[in-house]
């Protein structure tokens, strides 16, 4: 619990015969001024918790003394239990910090996510109320249209700065003042207790399914787990709701119960209304990593989503032009594995990316990547741009390489495969559990492509998640065959899910004679290509060269000295000595 000025300025004027006590004792004792204990004193009276008194004797001193005392703020302790994990969590120069327990409790039969951080008395945060109102005013305006750059140089770091400079006069200890300027912003531009299962970065899902029982998680290790924290009621859900759909100018009402969005950070956001929801009002995030998974992470021993092999084969794939869909079930990772591949187009070619919600990260070395998003139409179904829109307008810009989040109708369907035809690459998602189902899905309502254009698609890559396990697995990369009816899928790499190990079935024989057609390569240059491509990643892996600006570096010098690097990986450098 941080003990603040106020709370001391409290247990001294909390007397047994409950009389006044002068501003200027109280700031002698504090080493403050007058004025200060003045201020404290009236936000205090405001909220009915203090009474400044001024006395008609012009030789004695005004003064203030307590009239309700707040009861104190109960501090959670870890439960007994058997603890499986524990970890720190930070965010924001730790504006946002606290500790995670995943512990074994008997009495609920099973595990618990348990978030203990610092608090403070119910009399500060009545200041920490009177501040944020005080700040909404001084601070610049802010507007929907602001990027998180923009927010964080604009808006952000005055808040910041102007919060500090209030706290000051209540705290002296910096780890408290930031701490305590952290609670304020997550009052006025965040989610509340919301923003710190944000800053975990093992978080995937979290959900509020009714103002009774606790906010839920879904951990990438444990699964879901109920937490240590509620929502006071069902309106406080309601606000959260109404404050992100304020921000993308949308709305949430009887009118409208469900709200589609997303944050700032973009994280997708779903909400609902009660009666739609007939529990109450209910608020989900889907968290999107904050440092985006790469092949290196997938190739770990680890996470082991996919072989080394079949990673090199992939990035030849890329590297070559070719058309890839990775196809999978809800949470399987599609996007994840679609930006992993992205990473691995080269430097200088012009990247059209379009999504619905922004999920596609690449590297600082790709400078020609154009990011684009759908935009829903306002309440009065005004200002719409889809997904259809962008794609037009993407093959007017001179894309070497598409990127589309997902295909889902059949008018998105005609403009891709067109702009594969024609001779981009692209690259995108689809739901499907099965390069057969994807087949079905591609030539059936609602998408509809025509059974002869199927053959456009160079590889189809399946993601697979294990719920069970709470694993995700590559579970297999095949080719599509075309033929006189139904093209049929010719499966190159599958995994085992009894052994949990991945088996070549067939190499992909149209995947070799396409890439000899258009690189003139034989095929055993084919293979030497891959086998290279597949001691790169070990090297870096070995090195635990993994995040998203090394595997840009590595591949940014691939692209400009592919011998060089290969060199370095033949006799084993650090890859610190070499990009």
């Amino acid at each position: 619990m941080i003990q603040t000025k106020i709370d001391g300025i409290i247990r001294m004027a909390l007397t047994p015969d409950n009389k006044v006590i002068s501003f200027n004792e109280i700031a002698e004792r504090f080493n403050s001024t007058a004025q200060e204990i003045e201020q404290i004193a009236r936000v205090l009276e405001k909220n009915f918790i203090a009474e400044t008194v001024y006395p008609f004797n012009p030789f004695a001193h005004p003064g203030m003394r307590v009239i309700k005392e707040l009861p104190k703020v109960i501090v959670s302790e870890v439960p007994n239990g058997k603890i499986i994990e524990e970890y720190d969590i930070s965010a924001d120069n730790e504006h946002v910090s606290g500790r995670v327990f995943i512990i074994e409790v008997p009495d609920e039969k099973g595990r618990i996510y348990f978030l203990k951080k610092r608090s403070v008395s119910n009399y500060t945060k009545i200041y920490l109320n009177y501040l944020q109102d005080k700040i909404t005013l001084e601070l610049p305006p802010e507007t929907s249209q602001m990027s998180e750059e923009e927010r964080k140089k604009n808006v952000y770091k005055q808040q910041c700065e102007l919060t500090e400079k209030h706290l000051s006069k209540i705290e002296k200890d910096p780890n408290n003042i930031r701490l305590m300027c952290g609670m304020v912003r997550s009052a006025m531009f965040g989610l509340g207790e919301i923003d710190s299962l944000l800053s975990d970065d093992w978080l995937e899902e979290i959900g509020i399914n009714r103002s009774q029982i606790p906010i839920l998680v879904y951990h990438r290790k444990h699964g879901w787990l109920k937490t240590n924290i509620f929502v006071e009621n069902d309106n406080q859900i309601l606000n959260y709701s109404s404050q992100v759909a304020r921000r993308i100018g949308k709305q949430i009402s009887t009118l409208n119960p469900l709200l589609d969005a997303h944050l700032i950070s973009g994280d997708r956001v779903n909400a609902t209304m009660h009666p739609i929801s007939h529990r109450g009002n209910t608020f989900t995030v889907r968290r999107f990593a904050r440092n985006p998974w790469t092949l290196g992470h997938m190739i770990s021993e680890e996470t082991r989503n996919i072989t080394p092999e079949m990673a090199a084969l992939l990035w030849q794939a890329v590297h070559y032009e070719m058309t890839i869909l990775v196809a999978g079930g809800t949470a399987s990772g599609k996007t994840s594995i679609l930006n992993a591949l992205a990473m691995f187009i080269p430097p200088y070619q012009r990247i059209i990316s379009i999504e619905d919600t922004h999920e596609i990260t690449l590297p600082s070395m790709h400078w020609n990547w154009i990011p684009m998003l759908t935009r829903l139409p306002n309440p009065e179904g005004l200002g719409g741009i889809n997904m259809l829109d962008l794609m037009i307008n993407a093959l007017r810009m001179r894309p070497d390489r598409i990127i589309v989040g997902e295909i889902r109708r059949s008018e998105e369907a005609r403009v891709l495969f067109e702009a594969m035809q024609t001779g981009h690459s692209v690259y995108s998602t689809l739901h499907a559990d099965t390069g057969s189902q994807v087949i079905r899905r591609l030539i059936e309502p609602p998408i509809e492509v025509p059974p002869s254009e199927l053959g456009a698609v160079d590889l189809v890559l399946v993601q697979y998640r294990d719920r069970r396990c709470n694993l995700r697995r590559t579970s297999e990369i095949s080719e599509i065959i075309s033929s006189a009816e139904i093209p049929e899928i010719s499966k190159a790499y599958l995994w085992r899910a009894r052994t949990d190990t991945f088996e070549l079935i067939k190499p992909p024989n149209k995947y070799i004679q396409s890439l000899n057609l258009h690189t003139g390569m034989t095929e055993k240059e084919i293979y030497l290509d891959q086998k290279k491509k597949t001691d790169i990643l070990v090297w870096l892996n070995k090195y635990n060269y993994k995040n998203i600006e090394q595997i840009g570096k590595a591949i940014k010098f691939y692209y400009s000295d592919e011998a060089s690097l290969y060199k370095a990986v033949e006799e084993d450098t650090n890859p610190e000595k070499v990009l």
